[in-house]
């Protein structure tokens, strides 16, 4: 499996994360954000493969920055 099988750059922005404006009725409008609105700044999108595996290592990955989070607590209430 490669990363190319997960995730493809955004078509809107050209995996470049950033949009300067687009075009709407005929005028250009400005991008307040400066993100662009379709990869919410990523630059890329998840493929389906990508998603489904987001979905079933996302809530393993939030536990063991929470347990990493705790360690750091700890040790600095030890100090």
């Amino acid at each position: 499996m490669l990363i190319h099988d997960l995730k493809r750059p955004c078509s809107k922005c050209d995996g470049s994360a950033f949009q300067a404006g687009y075009d709407e009725w005929g005028s250009i409008q400005t991008n307040l954000q400066k993100l662009c609105p379709a990869c919410s700044g990523k630059g890329y999108i998840f493929t389906e493969l990508g998603k489904n595996l987001w979905k079933l290592y996302r809530p393993m990955i939030q536990e063991l920055i929470r347990e990493e989070l705790e360690k750091k607590r700890g040790c600095s209430e030890v100090i």
